[in-house]
């Protein structure tokens, strides 16, 4: 686990106008620090400092994308390896080793030059204006608000405001992530029991998965891993995790049993819609059969009638 190293100099608030040219001026908000990608409320980003995450190890060779030298009216020099930053030579990308691990503090946004004559093509497309940490490079990134996946940077203050808030809470993690995970003293798989209780004793950045943000758990046995945290922000999918809060609510709704089996992601007669969801998530098909209800998932048909499952397949 690698530490985000913070400058002693933080930008607080960022109170002031964002001028839009040939638009109306905006308002700029202060940000928050409640999120990490702020999609088209760029304003916020202003005085903000970035952190540039690690690239998958398959990708280091092509660089990064999106690092120019000047932002010119037409942003057809992203193709001049010229006015690229500190450019690989090979696909008008900068180099990854050049830029990994860097801090940037965004100086200013800019919209995209061409949103004056085309707003409908343009209008989540912007750029910002930022100086590399400690150099002082002056540089600008090409920066999309409908693109959080592609996203490459951590937010220093979102990163504080939230390793704050996860230290101290208690999780319960579902068995698929559990026996996924390695004891980080050991290096061993895990033993494990369903439904033990895990507590954040840190949050970091792991440079071990591509600087993505990670939370360091401990068992009441010593025991130690680290997580996704996107496992916790995801909404799509399998919940995995659960807050020791949820989960106590869970055990307490549908039985030991069902609690346990949720966590395992297993299902059996006697289960009711809303278990399964949680323990399989929604179906790829529902078909209405007479009085009963056929759902079908990859690892297999379950009926229902009613609420509760009659037959597994």
């Amino acid at each position: 686990m690698k530490k985000i190293f913070v400058s002693i100099f933080l930008f607080a608030f960022v109170i002031g106008v964002f001028a839009q040219k040939g638009k109306n001026e905006m308002a700029a908000l202060p940000y928050d620090s409640t999120a990490n990608f702020l999609g088209k409320n760029v304003q916020q980003y202003i005085g903000q400092e970035l952190y540039l995450k690690g690239l998958e190890k398959s990708s280091q060779a092509y660089g990064y994308p999106g690092f120019i030298l000047k932002y010119q009216k037409d942003d057809d020099l992203l193709n001049d390896e010229k006015n690229i930053y500190k450019p690989n030579g090979k696909n008008y990308s900068s180099r990854y080793e050049d830029l990994a691990g860097r801090y940037f503090q965004v100086l200013d946004v800019m919209r995209h030059p061409k949103a004056k004559k085309d707003v409908s093509e343009y209008s989540d497309e912007f750029y910002f204006k930022l100086q590399e940490k400690p150099d002082g490079d002056i540089l600008y990134y090409k920066y999309n608000a409908n693109s959080e996946f592609t996203f490459p940077f951590i937010l220093t203050g979102f990163f504080l405001k939230e390793r704050q808030r996860m230290i101290g809470k208690e999780y319960v993690i579902s068995d698929d992530v559990l026996s996924m995970s390695r004891n980080l003293v050991s290096g061993k798989a895990l033993t494990f029991t369903t439904g033990q209780i895990w507590k954040c004793i840190d949050f970091d950045v792991d440079s071990n998965n591509n600087d993505e943000l990670s939370l360091l758990l401990q068992n009441r046995g010593g025991m130690r891993i680290a997580i996704p945290y996107s496992l916790l922000t995801s909404n799509e999918g399998i919940k995995k995790v659960y807050t020791a809060s949820e989960a106590l609510a869970m055990r307490k709704k549908y039985n030991e049993n069902n609690y346990r089996r949720i966590l395992q992601n297993k299902v059996r007669v006697g289960m009711t819609k809303e278990m399964t969801r949680l323990a399989w998530g929604e179906p790829a098909e529902i078909k209405q059969s007479g009085k009963n209800e056929i759902w079908s998932y990859p690892a297999g048909t379950l009926i229902f009638s009613g609420d509760k499952i009659i037959s597994t397949k």
